[in-house]
């Protein structure tokens, strides 16, 4: 198959430009002129790419992705077939992939973490529905802005519990560079070969280098298999002592000695960033004087604690209760919440429906995150469940994709 799609139309769609291509598909930029959008059109010829099996396997994708529904992970919009071709219509992210961003560079800790936790997490989310990626790698991470990757290409997913197997026994698929030793000696697979090539990212970002640098795919593919990873720190001495045991634990060669669950795996790289960076004071002590972060003056004149929607400045009141529950409001909930933020994209910002509590007490106001999907950030920190953290003036609140900032006028 060639870039001969340019310039047709395909289920109404007008492809611009071929983006990207692997062994069985090309990606398209295209235009939807019904809604006046760009997208990413993933095209497949049938014939060409092996016939049913390949057909099975991308409808599979197509179903996986549509069924996932998560900030970090790559929405898909339509999935259709004309005669020999099929396509999927994605999201079209402009900032273009991690893998180009990278070239070689490593990243500081915090921006390193920025990037793999919140991939960590729509992994987590995909795992909880049964879906085990088995591709993740770089080329599958696209930035829509420096701190806000989405993961793409299921193509190469197994749905846990499926009889039917897409691949013949001891077949490999995905970027060998990326694929965990259990991949490579084409065993078994399950969550915890996603646990392993997130891992080999995060080394990445952080050395500039992969682990397993040999002379040949295959060499590499057989030091993963045999040999441990040369550890992190001797290539980057910046990294912690308790970063490296972390990683390192995610590079187990045998499954059953790695985190058994993505959501281990975040929660102790959480744990890393918020105890590596300055945070907002405890519950316990009193904030600090204020520090105001952002010019409000020119939103006009406020009156008792307000939040700011950073990318319209509209106002919002917070209600002058002891405690004030924040998230989006659900009609078949019990208890909903004080402060609804629904009406300003709360659903596909990915804010849970009970998703964090403002505390006020004698001595200020503290922020609450009640274990909500997506997290709860001040300044760019996680927070971590039901662990307050003191609130001050122009401090910049987000929760989930959705971001604010404090005022206490």
């Amino acid at each position: 198959m060639t870039s001969a799609w340019v310039g047709k139309t395909i289920g109404g769609y007008e492809i611009s430009e071929e983006i990207g291509h692997g062994d069985v598909a090309i990606v398209y930029r295209a235009f939807q002129p019904q809604l006046e959008r760009w997208v990413a059109i993933k095209v497949l010829n049938v014939t060409e790419s092996g016939g049913k099996q390949f057909l099975q396997r991308f409808r599979r994708e197509a179903r996986a992705i549509a069924a996932l529904r998560h900030p970090n992970i790559l929405s898909i919009y339509d999935y259709g077939e004309e005669g020999e071709v099929a396509y999927i219509v994605m999201e079209y992210v402009a900032g273009g992939s991690l893998e180009a961003l990278m070239a070689g560079e490593s990243f500081s800790c915090s921006d390193a973490l920025g990037i793999i936790i919140p991939l960590g997490e729509a992994l987590a989310h995909a795992h909880m529905q049964g879906i085990v990626h088995r591709d993740v790698k770089p080329a599958n991470v696209l930035m829509e802005r420096p701190d806000w990757p989405l993961l793409a290409d299921f193509g190469l997913v197994k749905v846990l519990g499926s009889k039917k197997k897409i691949t013949q026994p001891g077949a490999i698929l995905g970027a060998t560079a990326y694929l965990s030793p259990e991949q490579v000696s084409g065993d078994e697979v399950d969550r915890r070969t996603d646990v392993y090539s997130l891992g080999l990212m995060l080394y990445e970002l952080l050395t500039g280098k992969l682990p397993f640098e040999s002379a040949s795919p295959a060499e590499s593919m057989l030091e993963r298999v045999y040999h441990p990873p040369l550890p992190p720190r001797q290539l980057n001495p910046n990294i912690s002592s308790a970063l490296e045991v972390v990683i390192l634990r995610a590079l187990e060669r045998r499954p059953d000695a790695r985190y058994s669950t993505m959501e281990k795996l975040v929660n102790d790289l959480r744990w890393i960033k918020q105890s590596t960076q300055p945070t907002t004071d405890p519950l316990e002590s009193k904030p600090t004087s204020p520090v105001v972060t952002m010019n409000l003056g020119a939103l006009g004149p406020v009156t008792g604690p307000q939040f700011f929607i950073a990318t319209s400045g509209i106002a919002l009141a917070i209600p002058q209760n002891d405690e004030v529950l924040i998230g989006r409001r659900d009609p078949n909930l019990q208890t909903l919440p004080d402060l609804d933020l629904e009406p300003y994209g709360a659903s596909s910002a990915g804010v849970s429906r009970h998703h964090a509590r403002l505390l006020h007490r004698p001595e200020g106001w503290f922020l609450e995150d009640l274990q909500s999907t997506n997290g709860t950030y001040v300044n760019e920190v996680r927070l971590l469940p039901h662990r307050p953290v003191g609130l001050r003036p122009g401090d910049m609140i987000r929760f989930g994709q959705l971001t604010l900032i404090f005022n206490e006028a």
